[in-house]
């Protein structure tokens, strides 16, 4: 269960999401959207770092928690004393109301670390070889451009990668003196070029899709290799209050904290010993730290997939992430969108599932969500069927432009 209420946050009076493997929200520019996305990251990543660390107080107070989202989201004058934001699941509950900012931490144990990954409208950056060392901040599109130079030293030369359906494949060049990412031909000889020399589309799409492509996979089977968790300050404050909660604790029930390490030390020479007892703390206290740790799975929250793309290669781009969402990880995803085609689309994939069509991409509808953002509110756009029992995306108005625009055709060409 993860549940989202936004109250008076920029452009957004009043919203509630129940929120799904799959969350769609469309609407016009400046409507929300983003601001749902982004405080649905700031709430994710708070929440991993408290349930990792086993601290409610890791984000101090409310300036704290404002402050994150304002400097990593450039979100600057969102906020006022009625702003309010509850998030909750089965791990926490977030609430901040004005000032007031409250972190409850409610079952720790359900906790699976996960990789939060968001692709911002701006990915379209990563053409810029000069942006490799400039000095960012803290922002969202400095923390993407982080893992985008780490996925895409995966795809080099012997590993190059199909994008979608459109004829090319991508690759990671680091010979190149300047511009390493490469896009050629799939047949391997009819071009090459840089991708910042491709069509606006290329340079949208390409980082969407070797994102989602590495972090849904490759990421995982890589993340031991590319991670020292021996350094890694956080790692080791958890590791201290694993040790402290599922060995010492149990071991030695209100141990003295001035104890402890002639405690562990008391430990450390009964596993020595094989002793059954501290052999078995010991599994707990590695499978806690694995859980807390390794990702498991990835939230990728993504604006606008469909920049610049003609309507055919948006379907073929919602059938990759459907597709590389749906693994035996269960990754969900967020998506902002202007695009009527992607969300007719999700009709389609509902209807593939409802028929159990083999060897298609398909969506089960009980795990999605779709909204759109109307004069500051979100309103539900699933609808289910009293008779059948179906659900489906009633996306009918988001065709009404079109319809307009070929009602006045006729109507001019029969004059």
């Amino acid at each position: 269960m993860r549940h989202i209420i936004i109250r008076n946050i920029g452009p957004i009076k009043e919203s509630e999401l129940e929120l799904k493997r799959f969350n769609f929200i469309i609407g016009p520019q400046s409507s929300g959207k983003s601001t749902v996305a982004k405080i649905l990251s700031t709430c994710s990543w708070v929440e991993k770092e408290v349930a990792t660390t086993m601290n409610e107080s890791t984000i101090a107070d409310a300036d704290s928690f404002i402050s994150l989202m304002r400097d990593f989201h450039k979100m600057i004058d969102y906020y006022n004393e009625g702003s309010e934001i509850i998030y909750e699941t089965d791990v926490i509950r977030i609430s901040l109301r004005g000032k007031d900012f409250q972190v409850k931490l409610k079952n720790q144990e359900l906790y699976q670390r996960e990789k939060i990954c968001y692709i911002p409208s701006e990915r379209n950056a990563v053409t810029l070889p000069e942006l490799q060392g400039f000095e960012f901040g803290q922002t969202n599109l400095r923390s993407f451009l982080f893992d985008w130079y780490n996925a895409r030293e995966f795809y080099d030369e012997d590993n190059k990668t199909d994008i979608l359906n459109l004829g090319v494949k991508y690759f990671y060049n680091p010979s190149e003196q300047k511009y390493k990412d490469r896009i050629e031909h799939v047949n391997g000889q009819t071009y090459q070029i840089p991708l910042g020399s491709a069509s606006s589309g290329l340079q949208s799409v390409v980082p969407l899709h070797i994102m989602m492509q590495y972090y849904s996979n490759q990421f995982f089977q890589t993340f031991a290799e590319k991670t020292s968790f021996d350094t890694d300050v956080k790692t080791r404050v958890i590791q201290s209050r694993l040790i402290d909660k599922y060995v010492l604790g149990v071991a030695y029930p209100g141990f003295n904290p001035s104890d402890r390490v002639d405690l562990i030390k008391e430990q450390n020479e009964r596993i020595h010993e094989r002793n059954p007892e501290s052999l078995k703390l010991l599994e707990k206290y590695r499978e806690e730290l694995d859980r807390l740790t390794v990702p498991k799975r990835t939230s990728f929250i993504v604006e606008e997939p469909e920049q610049n793309l003609y309507p055919a290669t948006q379907i073929d781009l919602l059938n990759a992430i459907v597709m590389l969402c749906s693994g035996a990880r269960k990754h969900s995803c967020t998506i902002t969108t202007h695009s009527p085609f992607i969300l007719n689309y999700l009709n389609v994939l509902i209807e593939r599932y409802y028929k159990k069509m083999p060897d298609q991409v398909k969506l089960n509808p009980e795990e999605l969500g779709v909204y759109i953002t109307n004069d500051g509110r979100l309103t539900d756009l699933v609808q289910m069927n009293l008779q059948t029992g179906k659900r489906s995306v009633n996306a009918e108005d988001l065709v009404e432009a079109m319809r307009v625009m070929y009602q006045e055709y006729r109507e001019i060409k029969n004059m």
